[in-house]
This record gives C-alpha cells, structure tokens and sequence, in this order.
C-alpha cells in the first residue's frame, strides 16, 4: 500500500492533484456549457420583455381606436345635446376637450406599462456576475 492508498483509506485528506489537461479541457468544458445557458436565457428574456412590451403597446393602439370612436360617435350625440344650451361651437368645443382627455389618459397608461416592462438581459447580467465569481473561487483553489 503506497502513501496515496493509506490517505485514502485511513481518511485523511484524500486530495489528488488533476493533470493541467483535464483541468483545461474541464473549464472549457464547463464554459461552453454556460455560455450556451446564458444564450438560452438571453432569449427567455428576450421573450418576456416582448410580451410585455406588447402589452403597453396594445394599450397605445387601444387608445387610438377609442379616440377615433369617440371623436365619430360620442362628440356629434354629446355636441348635440349641449347645442341646446350653448352655442354649438362652444358645445363641440367641450366635447372635444374631454375626449382627448380620455384619450390622454390611456396614453399615459401605455407608458407607465413600458416603463414598467423588465430590462432585457438584466438576469442574465446578475448570472455572468455570479459566474466570474464562481470561476474566481476555482482558480484560487
């Protein structure tokens, strides 16, 4: 029984040193692997951040329609009715004023959720951190 055997076996420290080659090819390895996990996360992402995105923009195009629907609909019955106390201009006028108001409204409810919509990459970033720290441990072993 050499000195490795009895280290082993009497329970001492077992440590046995890899070849630099098994180490290299291990990291690399290692690497590789992480490399293409953060590409997938990437895009996860990526895909999330769309979708939310697309939400804020929905709410925009949204906006849009309602205007134009108020403007044709809403406005002319609403005009009408106040065309019986004041002069029709002034009741266009109102009419107008408080449509886009509404129209305002949703707009900024479209960019608060933009706003609001997660950076792309950001758990990616917090994952490469973690990475280097982890590779920075191994190399001080």
């Amino acid at each position: 029984m050499n000195a490795r055997d009895g280290d082993a076996v009497g329970g001492g420290a077992a440590y046995e040193k890899r070849p630099l080659g098994v180490v290299v090819a291990s990291a690399v390895e290692g690497l590789r692997t992480l490399g293409r996990q953060h590409v997938q996360l990437a895009k996860i992402e990526a895909a999330e951040a769309a979708g939310v995105r697309g939400a804020g923009v929905g709410a925009i195009a949204a906006a849009a329609v309602v205007a134009m629907y108020a403007v044709g609909f809403i406005a002319a019955a609403a005009a009408a009715g106040l065309a019986v106390v004041v002069p029709v201009w002034t009741a266009i006028l109102i009419v107008a004023v408080i449509l886009g108001l509404v129209a305002w409204v949703l707009v900024l409810v479209g960019r608060r959720t933009l706003r609001e919509a997660p950076a792309p990459g950001e758990r990616t970033r917090e994952s490469l951190k973690e990475d280097a720290r982890w590779a920075k441990r191994q190399i001080a072993r």
